[in-house]
């Protein structure tokens, strides 16, 4: 597999791990206000999950980040897709968009 599509596939990859937590995020907060019971394992150590969140996606990002840039050294254009695709992951880990669903 070249390192392009390998680039692209880890920034979706990155941006399903995304997904995931902002709807986590979502079902916690709605059931805080809802007053049912939380049943996550996350619950507990909420604060250590989502410095340990940011820690993988940010990992995540550079890599595909890294694989981008080496295809684009190589001269293929497939490669911008991953850079920016993994700019966009970058950026997106400091936004809280959980928020934005209640």
């Amino acid at each position: 597999m070249k390192k392009g599509v390998l680039s692209i596939i880890i920034a979706i990859v990155g941006f399903f791990f995304t997904y995931k937590y902002h709807t986590l995020m979502y079902e916690i907060q709605n059931s805080r206000i809802t007053g049912k019971e939380v049943n996550f394992l996350f619950i507990n150590d909420l604060v250590s999950f989502r410095r340990l969140f940011k820690i993988v996606i940010i990992s995540i990002s550079l890599l595909s980040f890294y694989l981008g840039i080496m295809t684009v050294l190589k001269k293929n254009r497939i490669g911008m897709v991953g850079i920016i695709l993994a700019s966009i992951l970058f950026i997106s880990v400091f936004i809280s968009f959980w928020k934005y669903f209640i």
